[in-house]
């Protein structure tokens, strides 16, 4: 009699993490894609470790190891969603995938929005919305926050809508380059906007992403500059900016604020590995301290 071989949710763990090392790709990523793979939650995945799985399973997850470790393609764009926040956002090749440092600029945000606005309806902006990660979570997180987000790219706009069905947010959303269709003056203007130089070397899997998400120019700044030689026009006096960046261009964006706001009070902060990557501008009292 011809016997079966049980192939457990560990054995494809531990198979799958050992040749995705062996190709150089992230044993992390391949490990989260196995999961969502299976339709399991964390919890749920942990318990059935040692489950027999199907073949059809065992199929779908030689696919997105193929794609994923071979062919580069974000575990993201896969399964066709991400986390942020807590909340699960759709992605795609139009947009840029959320990042864990996008998560704590919106909570320093809020924070800051605790400290200095103290509960007032306070008007957002959010320049560059790409799938409306930023903007959503700001709206749901902080009623008394009105939110409008813009972007570029229509395609964009449209997974950013879709996003804020899924998640019944109430976000305005515009279709602008930059300011170009803004037409009111907020308290709060939060960016995380494209800062890689644009002849820096990127690792295969951001290559999948959208180059206008991506690139800031020359030196990364340029979106930087055109933001706030612009903003002044779109602020309220007492205003809050806040941007994330590269952890190699505080310094240089730090003297760019101080030249289109000269009275500005500046702060940076640092993400969890300790870099430079978000810079807060205080206007007209905040960071008054």
């Amino acid at each position: 009699m011809r016997r079966t071989i049980k192939v457990t949710l560990q054995d494809l763990v531990k198979t799958y993490e050992k040749r995705v090392i062996s190709l150089g790709k992230e044993p992390h990523a391949m490990s989260w894609l196995i999961t969502e793979l299976s339709g399991y939650s964390p919890t749920e995945f942990y318990l059935k470790m040692n489950s027999k799985v199907s073949e059809e399973l065992i199929n779908k997850i030689e696919d997105g190891f193929k794609r994923y470790a071979i062919e580069g393609t974000p575990v993201q764009h896969i399964v066709g969603y991400s986390y942020f926040y807590g909340y699960k956002f759709k992605v795609s090749d139009q947009v840029l995938i959320p990042r864990r440092e996008t998560e704590q600029l919106v909570e320093e945000t809020l924070l800051i929005y605790d400290t200095y606005f103290e509960d007032q309806k306070v008007d957002v902006l959010d320049l560059g919305t790409g799938s409306g990660e930023i903007a959503i979570t700001l709206s749901i997180e902080e009623p008394n926050m009105q939110v409008e987000a813009s972007d570029i790219s229509v395609t964009a706009l449209m997974v950013a809508r879709e996003n804020q069905l899924n998640l019944s947010s109430k976000v305005n959303f515009i279709a602008s380059d930059w300011f170009s269709n803004i037409n009111k003056k907020y308290d709060i203007i939060v960016a995380n906007p494209p800062y890689i130089p644009n002849d820096e070397a990127v690792e295969d899997v951001v290559t999948k992403e959208p180059s206008l998400a991506l690139y800031g120019g020359v030196d990364g700044l340029e979106p930087y500059e055109i933001i706030l030689k612009n903003a002044k026009n779109y602020l309220k006096e007492k205003a809050l900016i806040a941007f994330e960046h590269s952890m190699y261009q505080s310094e240089n964006l730090k003297t760019l604020i101080l030249k289109y706001f000269k009275d500005a009070k500046v702060r940076q902060l640092k993400d969890l590995q300790g870099k430079d990557r978000m810079t807060f501008v205080g206007l007209g009292g905040v960071f008054n301290d």
